[in-house]
């Protein structure tokens, strides 16, 4: 399983992709800072108002953690 995770560097979502990771799925971040602070391998520096549906092509789910 393929999930993308946006708004990724904050506190809930860098949980959902420690849970992830443990549990054997890809994970690529999604984040407005150019450090990835994620356990995730996979970490584009993206802001959520500049994602467009061809960057989150490819994903089985999208997580938005955005505000959360």
């Amino acid at each position: 399983m393929k999930i993308a995770v946006v708004a990724a560097n904050g506190r809930v979502a860098r949980k959902i992709i420690a849970e992830a990771v443990n549990h054997g799925i890809e994970v690529t971040a999604f984040g407005r800072h150019d450090e990835n602070n994620t356990e995730a391998k996979d970490y584009r520096k993206k802001d959520i108002l500049e994602l467009t549906k061809e960057d989150l092509q490819g994903f089985d789910a999208v997580v938005d953690a955005f505000g959360t």
